[in-house]
């Protein structure tokens, strides 16, 4: 069984009339993006490699994953080393990766420790500008961070 290698990095998007100054997570599976045109929840992301069950990962912009067509999560099933992530996008995409769940957590983690200083600055009174709705805090942050390195 082939595994997949999994990615997560961050971008800066300057601030408009419409939406302050912001991170974009952008994650890879063997250097190809997964969920083009949508909002990637890096806290969802987190439990998914940590947590069997459902999980939307990618959502709309505003957090409500029905606005950007998603109607199902991604599914994650753990066994021993490996994650399992299944599920369908909009318009007909679909994700299926099966990872080795060190490494992938460990490069959401180290993602996320590279990111915080940045996110720190940028912190507005609603919190961390990361995903749809930020993460509240630091300490959400690190709390992602702690659960991945379990």
């Amino acid at each position: 069984m082939k595994t997949n290698v999994l990615s997560l990095s961050f971008r800066q998007v300057a601030a408009t009339d419409k939406a302050p100054a912001h991170l974009v997570g952008e994650l890879r599976a063997d250097g190809n993006r997964l969920g083009e045109g949508l909002v990637l929840d890096v806290r969802r992301l987190a439990d998914a490699l940590t947590r069997e069950g459902e999980h939307f990962i990618f959502t709309c912009g505003c957090g409500e994953p029905g606005c950007a067509g998603i109607f199902e999560g991604v599914r994650s099933r753990i066994s021993g080393d490996a994650v399992t992530l299944d599920g369908a996008l909009p318009k007909g995409g679909a994700i299926s990766l099966v990872l080795s769940a060190s490494q992938a957590r460990t490069a959401v983690a180290e993602a996320l420790v590279a990111i915080e200083p940045v996110a720190a600055a940028m912190a507005g009174e609603e919190g961390y500008p990361i995903g749809p709705d930020g993460l509240v805090d630091g300490k959400a942050l690190l709390k992602a961070v702690g659960a991945l390195r379990a």
